[in-house]
């Protein structure tokens, strides 16, 4: 069995797949009944009866269309395509042989009462062979327009990403700089930290998720760099919950959380200070919360609306309102946190 993850057919299997069918079956009984021109009585009468026959006509082609979908997902568009308007037309000529022959016998014998046996077949089969290949070329169109909707969010999300890193390595070197006239050992050390904290940073530039383990692994690195720099004045504290190491996040979500907490924190006060980065699961959600002291006149604020907006942008294309970032001020103290799902499989 092949993949049916690049095939443009809905998902029938589904319920969301298989509403548009079932709508368009509905939309063509009432264009049918409607054609009928006949009075009030004889339009209800023709509507009830044709939406029970096409939308049993919808619902056998939505079994066909699914079972194309598991075994021919990954083959050509033409040939899916050719294949379910060949199925689509066999499932219309085979359920307009049975209503035709048992219709008579049944409560929709007006459907077949004034028409002989060839001619509504022929209806159908013209009807059906109309409509399945508006539902197919629909079905493409959308497919294509959500394939390209894909590609620009992707395109957006790498640029947000990629705007963020450089942010990330003028702050490492910049602390960097400052340990080389009065501990030149120190900053070799520093640097070749920073090498290694580039290599995994930049290890995989597309939108995949990773563990937060290897984010915190990435924090931690940078939070190294910084201590060489602040000494004892940089104090980190981590609570992080065992559950939490192998949720996924996006790449660069929390570093420069942290980062932020360290230049327009502790590195303004003279005392230093502390910074509490907590990791939490709770109602099928993740929640990363940084806090920090606050010097009483804090400036610089651009760079650090930059990184918010940044992350939260990126939030917002990857999630939607499923993901929040929040932040909140108060004397001496400032915290954000981030709350995120989990993403289903096919998201990663």
């Amino acid at each position: 069995m092949t993949s049916d993850r690049d095939t443009f057919l809905p998902d029938c299997c589904s319920a969301e797949g298989l509403l548009p069918l079932l709508v368009i079956a509905e939309l063509v009984a009432v264009i049918l009944a409607l054609a009928g021109l006949g009075g009030a009585e004889s339009f209800w009468r023709d509507l009830f009866l044709l939406s029970i026959y096409i939308q049993w006509v919808g619902i056998c082609s939505a079994g066909v269309l699914c079972a194309i979908r598991r075994h021919l997902g990954a083959a050509a568009t033409w040939r899916i395509a050719a294949v379910s308007y060949a199925a689509l037309l066999l499932v219309v000529t085979a359920l307009a042989e049975v209503t035709y022959s048992a219709g008579r016998y049944t409560g929709i014998a007006p459907l077949v009462a004034d028409v002989d046996h060839a001619g509504f077949l022929a209806r159908n089969l013209g009807v059906g062979a109309i409509v399945a290949a508006l539902g197919l070329r629909y079905f493409w169109l959308r497919d294509q327009w959500r394939r390209q909707a894909a590609a620009e969010l992707s395109a957006r999300y790498q640029a947000l990403q990629a705007r963020i890193r450089p942010h990330f390595l003028f702050n490492a070197l910049n602390g960097i700089v400052e340990l080389v006239a009065t501990r030149p050992q120190v900053a070799e050390q520093a640097l070749e930290d920073l090498s290694a904290l580039l290599r995994a940073a930049l290890a995989d530039g597309d939108a995949r998720l990773v563990p937060l383990s290897e984010e915190l692994e990435l924090t931690r690195a940078y939070t190294d760099i910084e201590a060489l720099r602040l000494g004892d004045r940089l104090r980190i504290e981590w609570d992080i919950a065992p559950e939490a190491g192998s949720w996924p996040v996006p790449p660069l979500c929390l570093q420069p959380l942290v980062e932020n907490a360290i230049a327009h924190g502790v590195a303004r006060l003279p005392e230093g200070g502390r910074v509490y980065v907590q990791a939490a699961v709770a109602d099928g959600c993740l929640t990363l919360t940084v806090v920090n002291p606050m010097p009483a006149e804090p400036s610089g604020e651009s760079g650090r609306r930059l990184a918010l907006d940044n992350i939260q942008q990126r939030l917002a294309l990857r999630y939607g309102a499923a993901a929040r970032l929040w932040r909140q001020a108060a004397p001496g103290r400032f915290e954000v946190s981030m709350r995120l799902p989990r993403p289903s499989e096919g998201n990663r």
